[in-house]
């Protein structure tokens, strides 16, 4: 009898902590730092049958947060500013597959340009997974792509899921993703 009650209760756990573990999608959550609302789209809730596999590119999903709108404030893809707001996505959202944010790497300026037109800061905060760096030279690692071998190519970051530790990445230009971080900044913060 004892096993039994001890056995339930072990599973009662186990679905409890699956549960606080799932990622928490298509729900807008505000954010008071920035005065902003982040949410985890997924492409396959939001945009049935729209999608080959449910997914798409960078270009597309910028687009598609761009159409998105949450109490009168236009979406765009995230800008994600410093180590608060990453620590935010990470905690409130835990993504468990790979997802799209708003930067992108320009192979022929050498520079990372945020989705509201701003350059990113040489200097500023990034947290970059060990496979890429920001010259894109290929290190010594096979699951690296070539880099920028045409400079008129980009490179689109994208986060990693937080099971394989929530850092940037830009692997590949063909890359197509299920989920991407939309923000909706105050009004006259679009381009901030």
């Amino acid at each position: 009898m004892m096993r039994n009650v001890v056995l339930a209760l072990l599973i009662m756990i186990g679905s409890a902590t699956a549960a606080l573990a799932k990622p928490l999608m298509d729900s807008p959550v505000y954010y008071e730092p920035t005065d902003s609302y982040f949410e985890l789209v997924s492409l396959k809730n939001q945009y049935p049958g729209r999608f080959v596999r449910d997914e798409s590119g960078w270009l597309e999903v910028k687009g598609l947060a761009a159409k998105r709108s949450y109490k009168g404030r236009r979406g765009r893809l995230a800008v994600v500013r410093d180590k608060a707001t990453h620590n935010f996505l990470r905690e409130t959202f835990k993504p468990d597959k790979p997802s799209w944010f708003g930067l992108q790497y320009l192979c022929k300026y050498n520079r990372l340009i945020w989705a509201n037109g701003r350059l990113h800061e040489k200097n500023g905060f990034q947290r970059w997974g060990r496979v890429w760096n920001v010259q894109g030279k290929r290190p010594n690692n096979p699951n690296r792509s070539d880099g920028c071998s045409n400079f008129n190519y980009f490179y689109a970051v994208h986060y990693w899921s937080t099971r394989s530790g929530f850092t940037w990445n830009a692997n590949a230009r063909n890359v197509h993703w299920k989920i991407m971080f939309v923000e909706y900044p105050a009004k006259g913060q679009y381009w901030k």
